[in-house]
């Protein structure tokens, strides 16, 4: 495997002189991210006017977090890690019928020794899925020992729900299937996600065992995982918007709000709430039962974007049915904000990954 040797940029949002350094890439997912939120966006989405305040007594709150956020080009020049890219790991069909192919960038060692895996999933409002992103993010997981794979999935042009949720698999067992070329421990894989995958890493979590969501490429191969960590993902969309105001909750309900177009699909004219019964089968919570891996949730007290309380639906109903599951509510975070790449953060997400991915 060849390590690219590009120099190593680091960029902080706060730095205007820096600003210029930002990809292209992270610049449009900037603007698509603020737009989708505003007032009257193009999704039918509104800000909201307030956010209520959530039951965080089951969860632990971090205060005085870094809001910087960070962004690599490209991995360290010197770094014992090499990222390979483009690796095509599922092939598919569009909703329209057209083909795709799925694939993932790997950050994995260079040297001959094995290593558990951590699959990423972006976020993206569930309209785009750039694996690219959050590349420092990544590389930080990867230096404490993981394989790190950051993978594509369907989006709302081109699928539905229980699409992404078998890309998700998919990926899975493709790492499994070639565990020894990536320096990959097949056992012991993680799956990990932000906003929409979040969502994801939740329902991939929920239904290890399920074969509604099996199809695809080394189908003798299992896509379960032994560890989740979700962060600000949605869980039950019908209440998406409960935390906010009357008029930016009901935004959420309707034929052109992203998570409604997501379920039953963009051109089936209904919203979230027209068929209950197939919003239910897009809920990690139906799923659960006690043999579920233990999961790790994070959100910020301030997201405007996917209520506080989507996590805190999932925790509590994990602990109900008896499953390990820690949260952690970051005060004055918003939607993707600065303070979940704080070293806090990332060291807590490690050492839960350290705890049943390695320490067994």
């Amino acid at each position: 495997m060849n390590k690219k040797q590009k120099p190593n940029i680091e960029l902080t949002v706060p730095d205007l002189k820096m600003m210029k350094k930002i990809t292209f890439l992270s610049l449009i997912v900037l603007v698509i991210t603020i737009s989708a939120f505003a007032q009257g966006g193009p999704n039918g989405l509104l800000m909201p006017k307030f956010i209520k305040a959530t039951d965080n007594s089951t969860s632990t709150v971090l205060t005085n977090l870094s809001k910087e956020r960070h962004f690599f080009r490209e991995l360290p020049a010197d770094s014992e890690l090499s990222l390979l890219k483009d690796i095509v790991f599922h092939e598919s069909k569009s909703i329209d019928g057209d083909p795709m192919s799925l694939k993932m960038d790997v950050i994995t060692y260079t040297d001959n020794k094995t290593r558990p895996c951590v699959v990423y999933v972006i976020g993206g409002g569930f309209s785009f899925a750039a694996k690219e992103r959050n590349l420092y993010d990544r590389h930080k997981i990867a230096k404490a020992g993981y394989v790190v794979a950051s993978v594509q999935y369907h989006v709302i042009n081109t699928g539905i729900y229980s699409d992404a949720v078998k890309d998700v698999k998919a990926a899975i067992r493709c790492l499994r299937a070639n565990a020894k070329e990536y320096g990959i421990a097949p056992e012991n894989i993680a799956v990990w996600g932000e906003s929409a995958g979040g969502y994801l890493a939740a329902m991939v979590g929920t239904t290890n065992g399920v074969n509604n969501f099996e199809e695809g490429e080394n189908l003798n191969q299992s896509s379960d995982v032994k560890a989740v960590v979700d962060a600000y993902g949605l869980s039950d969309l019908t209440k998406i918007g409960a935390d906010y105001d009357e008029d930016a909750a009901n935004a959420h309900f309707t034929v052109i709000s992203p998570d409604g177009q997501f379920i039953p699909g963009k051109n089936s004219g209904l919203t979230s709430l027209d068929k209950p019964e197939v919003v239910a089968k897009a809920n990690p919570i139906t799923y659960i039962d006690k043999s579920d891996p233990p999961f790790l949730l994070f959100h910020g007290t301030q997201d405007m974007a996917v209520s506080p309380s989507q996590t805190l639906l999932l925790h509590d109903a994990l602990r109900e049915k008896g499953v390990l599951s820690t949260r952690y509510v970051l005060e004055g975070a918003g939607h993707a904000s600065g303070e979940f790449s704080d070293p806090q953060v990332i060291n807590i997400i490690i050492d839960f990954l350290d705890k049943h991915l390695k320490n067994q």
